[in-house]
């Protein structure tokens, strides 16, 4: 198999940048996963229908046969030389958390194929005004660090998804945006529509809040589509994420470590390919998502616990080459908010926050990725929340240590705290549920009591109602406007 130099691209000095509770795999393993997809990259090769990406990799040491595209090592280790550590804002100007070494940060999805109505509670297909009221739940939500912005609305015309969608998400919140365009014509549009809130293009250059995914068909076997978002990004110096959905036993093989080289081979062919069209260019992540195609049903399942395994080893790989983990979603497979909801939930926000994956998505997306429901996101987010506390390092400091004991031989054995000083000042710290419950009740009464779903419900139409996010100018919201509408036009004039 051929290797990477490692002398100046993996230095073990700098593993400390990303720091985990659980690695699922060690050094030896990964380098033998990098070295298997670099023999990938040269043997089978990456298919590429874009002539342009093709002419990059043939004047820059690679060969090309018909469409496919054969990537060698040297091009891999000058790839990685290039790349540059990216930030990310908010709208205003802020730096945000999201991308930074060892800094877990959880989004979700403001659109999919179908709803759950929060008035109704039926479900139905997901509507262009629903993108305002549920980008407002998620601008509410202190767990809910970015939002991503897909375009699955049924009544917008299919060529204007993404960007109707974007412009509805940045009246909604300050938050910053993962938006997936549709094609490169979208991806100029989206950028038209962020220089307007940015205040310039230079500005949004120098301060992003957006970044924009380009997804392939399947591991290695680039699509034109993607390829040319991929290209476009690069052009226009926009921050990109890049990454495959392999599943196990459907496109990829039913085996973590050889799809993890299938995949891997993947991503290091769209490294390449970004960086030689401009070498530096803002290149978020590395890592993928994973699922499992179970054999008795054939769905993808997002929950299995090979796919959690499977995204220790990925964030891993991810640290293995300094960059961002990508891949982990906190969603569930059920349709429903229930019991085994609250389980799959919980065990990946847990993987997440062990495995230090700094890029966790679709929190509160639940039946496989069809539905979304404002208050499966609020369940997530308390989720997060609780989790985020219990693992919350303890300090322990030799002043507070003198305190405890002052405190304790004042008490005496058999005393009591509750109407101590230090409880007084110390109680706020620890967290309170905002939907959870934890009730005084009597177990022999019957007590009616509202259950977990009509309170996340509660909260859900509270938010909708009250929340108000920080509002756009009235001369940007009139650009804005003014945009969507020659948007309309245009798909109007050419169906």
């Amino acid at each position: 198999m051929s290797s990477l130099s490692t002398s100046n691209v993996f230095a073990d000095k700098d593993a400390a940048v990303f720091p985990t509770f659980y690695q699922a795999l060690d050094r030896k393993d990964l380098d033998a996963i990098h070295a298997a997809s670099l023999e990938v990259l040269q043997t089978v090769g990456y298919h590429m229908p874009v002539d342009e990406a093709r002419q990059l990799i043939a004047e820059n040491g690679g060969k090309i046969i018909g469409e496919r595209a054969y990537i060698t090592p040297k091009m891999v280790e000058r790839a990685f030389e290039t790349l540059q550590p990216v930030k990310l804002y908010d709208r205003l100007g802020n730096l945000s958390p999201l991308l930074q070494p060892g800094r877990v940060c959880f989004s979700t999805i403001a659109d999919t194929f179908y709803v759950q109505d929060p008035y109704t509670q039926a479900t139905r297909p997901f509507l262009k005004n629903d993108q305002h009221w549920l980008t407002t739940v998620i601008d509410a939500l202190d767990n809910i660090d970015y939002v991503q912005v897909v375009g699955q609305a049924h009544d917008v015309p299919n060529e204007l998804q993404s960007q109707v969608a974007l412009l509805q998400t940045l009246r909604s919140t300050t938050k910053p945006i993962l938006v997936y365009p549709y094609d490169r014509a979208g991806l100029l549009d989206i950028l038209e529509a962020v220089s307007i809130v940015a205040g310039g293009w230079e500005v949004f250059e120098q301060k992003p809040f957006l970044m924009c995914a380009a997804v392939p068909a399947g591991p290695l076997a680039g699509s034109e589509y993607h390829l040319e978002l991929l290209l476009a990004c690069a052009e226009r110096n926009v921050p990109v994420l890049n990454y495959n959905c392999p599943a196990l036993g459907g496109n990829s093989p039913a085996d973590i470590a050889a799809t993890m080289v299938l995949s891997n081979a993947d991503w290091l062919a769209n490294l390449v390919l970004h960086q030689l069209k401009r070498p530096g260019a803002p290149f978020c992540t590395a890592g993928f998502t994973m699922q499992l195609m179970d054999m008795k049903s054939t769905l993808w399942a997002y929950c299995a616990p090979e796919t959690l395994q499977a995204y220790s080893a990925i964030a891993d790989l991810a640290h293995y080459y300094r960059m961002p983990a990508f891949g982990l979603e906190m969603t569930c497979d059920i349709p429903t908010i229930d019991a085994q909801m609250g389980v799959e939930l919980e065990a990946q926000c847990i993987r997440a926050l062990l495995s230090g994956v700094e890029m966790v998505h679709n929190a509160g997306i639940y039946g496989a990725g069809k539905l979304c429901g404002a208050e499966a996101v609020i369940l997530a987010d308390e989720i997060i929340a609780y989790t985020r506390a219990s693992m919350k390092p303890i300090q322990v400091k030799a002043e507070a240590l003198s305190q405890a004991i002052e405190l304790i031989l004042m008490v005496g054995p058999l005393g009591e705290y509750v109407s101590q000083e230090h409880t007084l000042k110390n109680f706020r710290k620890f967290w309170y549920p905002r939907v959870f419950e934890r009730p005084m009740f009597d177990p022999r009464a019957d007590q009616p009591r509202t259950g977990l779903v009509d309170r996340l419900n509660q909260r859900a139409r509270w938010l909708i109602e009250n929340h108000r996010p920080l509002p756009l100018s009235a001369a940007m919201l009139e650009q804005l406007d003014n945009l969507e509408r020659s948007w309309y036009a245009r798909s109007r004039q050419n169906p």
